[in-house]
């Protein structure tokens, strides 16, 4: 904590400056004009990120592991058999000769290979013949920032295909972990359990930075009532923008998750409905969560201008105060300080403590006042 002295309004006052870290969060700015003049389904990558493709492929039953990093899409498609699940996880979408390999071996046309690209893309699910698309957001932190990660994941029969721009960052190692583990129910399930398994990762990530932001806006709340700081409102500002950002990316995931749930699709298998139920009720929950944090920014705006004002009335009050019990010293000093040839009392000898003690007790007995009001 440190005190800064910054002009005569602040002499009595202390400023702290307690700084919290908010993190802010990294966007992915895509370069749409690219797609102008380009008639529909045209394949165009939106997204900044021109690494080569790398592809991951686990293959997996319950008896059986298997993972291997590969270089091209044809072959990580030559893994895919009747005998175990196959999870092919690509990572770069700027190879757009790869992602057509993809589309053509899973009959996906155009329009949908375009989504997958299109980094920017709302959150979606495409409930098709054979196979279900869904596109989503993966929220993380990286170095510091929240990233908002552009993520597609492919269902087929006996196969998962996810498609995403970052360069290895994601939130599904625990996934990979409990794939290694004979035991896990992901081993002993279809592939549509490994399509709820990544979604789940993904909203368990959700409610972990939903609750750094509520931690964080608590802090604030504590620290408006107890110290307000003048740099206090630019906090709050990033944290609108920060609720907003993660309002955008995180709410219309529950339409997504809601349409699986209530859809009869092939892919997904009765037993496997309760868990994503229970996936609906938590995004659900997220997108409650989030949509109070805006009635609730906006108040601690209030609640801070009402702090700092206080805080300017409490230091108006004490100058205030100070000047009144001036007043009458200035009158005294300046009527003694004229230059009269004919003023007695400043012949007598007792004149000089006389007036400092008449000064001493008007000022003691204006502070005995003001306490007594409860000025001070």
């Amino acid at each position: 904590m440190t005190t800064d002295l910054c002009s005569p309004f602040t002499v009595f006052c202390s400023l702290f400056t307690v700084h919290r870290p908010l993190i802010m969060s990294k966007k992915r700015k895509a370069n749409r004009a690219k797609k102008i003049g380009l008639p529909p389904g045209s394949l165009v990558y939106f997204g900044e990120k021109e690494k080569l493709i790398d592809i991951d492929v686990i293959s997996y039953s319950d008896s059986s592991f298997y993972t291997q990093k590969v270089g091209s899409a044809q072959e990580a498609l030559s893994f895919i058999n009747e005998g175990c699940i196959t999870w092919i996880n690509i990572n770069g979408l700027n190879n757009i000769e790869e992602i057509r390999k993809i589309g053509a071996y899973t009959h996906l046309n155009n329009l949908l290979l375009e989504d997958v690209l299109d980094t920017q893309h709302r959150p979606k699910v495409e409930l098709l013949e054979e196979h279900l698309l869904v596109i989503i957001k993966m929220i993380y932190h990286q170095e510091g920032q929240l990233t908002a990660e552009h993520l597609a994941l492919l269902l087929g029969h006996n196969y998962l295909i996810s498609f995403q721009e970052s360069e290895g960052g994601d939130v599904f190692d625990p996934i990979r972990k409990l794939l290694q583990q004979p035991e896990s129910l992901l081993r002993k399930s279809s592939a549509d359990y490994l399509l709820f398994g990544l979604l789940d990762s993904i909203v368990d990530n959700y409610l972990a930075i939903v609750d750094r932001v509520s931690d964080t806006i608590e802090s604030i709340e504590d620290e408006i009532i107890a110290r307000p700081r003048e740099d206090m409102i630019s906090e709050i500002q990033l944290l609108k923008k920060k609720a907003t950002f993660l309002q955008k990316s995180i709410v219309p995931a529950r339409e997504v998750i809601s349409r699986i749930e209530r859809n009869n699709h092939m892919l997904i298998q009765e037993g496997c409905k309760p868990y994503f139920r229970d996936l609906n009720d938590h995004i659900i929950q997220i997108a409650e969560t989030l949509a109070s944090y805006r009635d609730i920014l906006w108040g601690l705006t209030d609640t801070y201008m009402g702090a700092m004002s206080n805080k300017m009335n409490n230091i108006m009050r004490l100058l205030t105060l100070i000047s009144t019990i001036f007043i009458p010293l200035t009158f005294i000093v300046g009527v003694y300080g004229m230059n009269f040839e004919h003023m007695p009392e400043l012949h007598y000898p007792w004149a000089y403590p006389a007036c400092w003690g008449v000064m001493i007790v008007i000022t003691i007995a204006m502070l005995l006042y003001f306490k007594k009001k409860k000025w001070l």
